[in-house]
């Protein structure tokens, strides 16, 4: 079996400008670079300063090796990750899936919450309804690129986003004032500080966890390089070229948020909740270019994430339901002459349920950051169910052969499901207390 697999994978990867190799990593780091992300940074910026840069640095390394880990694994085997799970049990793929659709659906309603906000910050409409036409308009908009565009229309889009959105945090840092000396300490020396706000550091902690390292967004990549129509061993080499730039992007976005953060709303000692504080502060801090800033920022992250979540979710959902769900599956040949994923029927309704199931959330009184910090928080109960089986199908001889997973990568996988299981623990502890007394 071993010999198989290799053997059909070996073709050689094409050379090719830097640029143009690097593709899939982009889309990534824009799908899962959301308002999870921003208000979850945000939120540790403003309430413990550069405390928790440590956290996000260390996020940052677990989400590469579980990625890289994931993508390893499709480029050695040539067959998908979900396929790989139900080599497990076909019970793996469907509790996915079952838990995909709950997640896809309440992180879609603070998108679209975000995407109304944060348009109406900068294009406010002469109507009490402006959040609400921005937000049905955008989810229009992504609806349009991810329906008939797929992939080959997401990848530039999300390039140009990424452009956007770091020249933006990198002005907002710089008008901050940052303190070089205190961001040093705070992304090499961890600690966890006393509880300040309305957020303890334990929750953002255990969101930032949520966001950057276990969410279910990881499972995207390995169906993105598919996409891109990277096959076999030898684009390891570039896979992981473009996913360390990818993540390289996370980190710089996520601590230039956070230092633009504990500059401009620390000192003020307000909590931030609700995106249009934030834009409010930045604002009247940094003046009408804050806010300019602030808004394409939020609206990059938020657009991006709608695009490239729905876009990978989609894929994942018609991988899983034409192998494992008795009625749909069949046999799908990707190296078929004219086979595109987006014309699947699985994918099209996958992509119209995500989009607009979740729009009447722009007529409740939802805070969008409460929800995000619930629903990142938890994700984290998903990371044993994700890394576990990972961790068994990398190290299984008769697949990976040679590529086997190293001494680090298993022990970085298993911290990280250790860390998960801990928190998750933490958690319902403080969920508990809470309730009863």
């Amino acid at each position: 079996m071993e010999n198989h697999l290799l053997s059909k994978t070996e073709t050689p990867a094409p050379s090719t400008s830097l640029w143009k190799s690097i593709g899939p990593g982009f889309v990534y780091a824009l799908t899962v670079l959301g308002i999870g992300d921003i208000v979850s940074n945000a939120s540790a910026g403003a309430s413990y300063q550069y405390h928790l840069l440590w956290a996000l640095a260390m996020t940052v390394i677990f989400r590469f090796v579980w990625v890289n880990t994931s993508a390893k694994y499709v480029l050695v085997t040539g067959e998908s990750l979900l396929a790989g799970y139900g080599r497990l049990g076909k019970w793996v793929p469907l509790m996915i899936l079952i838990a995909l659709f709950p997640i896809r659906h309440f992180t879609n309603q603070f998108l679209i919450l975000i995407l109304g906000s944060s348009a109406h910050l900068l294009f406010p409409l002469p109507t009490q309804w402006s959040i609400a036409i921005w937000a049905c308009f955008f989810t229009l908009v992504g609806f349009a690129m991810t329906f008939w565009g797929g992939y080959p229309i997401i990848e530039p889009s999300c390039k140009i986003l990424l452009g956007i959105m770091g020249g933006g945090l990198l002005v907002s840092a710089l008008l901050s004032h940052p303190d070089p000396v205190a961001i040093l300490s705070g992304t090499f020396i961890p600690s966890l500080p006393q509880a300040q706000g309305p957020y303890s550091a334990m929750l953002i902690v255990m969101a930032l966890i949520g966001t950057e390292a276990g969410s279910t967004a990881n499972l995207t990549y390995a169906y993105f390089i598919s996409e891109k129509g990277w096959k076999g061993v030898s684009y390891l080499k570039q896979q992981r070229l473009d996913l360390a730039v990818g993540v390289l992007c996370l980190f710089i976005m996520g601590g230039l948020l956070q230092i633009a953060a504990a500059g401009t709303i620390h000192p003020l000692g307000i909590a931030v909740e609700d995106p249009e504080d934030l834009g409010r502060i930045f604002f009247e801090t940094q003046g009408i270019l804050g806010l300019i800033v602030f808004g394409l920022g939020l609206w990059g992250a938020a657009f991006s994430s709608f695009i490239g979540f729905n876009t990978g979710y989609a894929l994942i959902v018609t991988d899983i339901c034409r192998k494992f769900v008795p009625g749909l599956s069949r046999p799908v040949k990707r190296e078929e002459k004219g086979y595109s994923a987006k014309k699947d029927p699985i994918y099209r309704w996958a992509i119209i349920f995500w989009s607009f199931a979740p729009l009447y959330i722009i007529f409740t009184a939802t805070r969008a950051v409460w929800l995000v910090l619930m629903v990142n928080a938890f994700i984290v109960l998903l990371i044993p169910v994700l890394a576990i089986p990972l961790l068994m199908l990398t190290n299984d001889k008769s697949l990976m052969g040679k590529y086997r997973n190293g001494w680090l990568t298993n022990g970085i996988l298993v911290f990280l499901t250790c860390v998960a299981i801990y928190f998750t623990y933490k958690n319902a502890v403080e969920l508990w207390s809470n309730l009863v007394g």
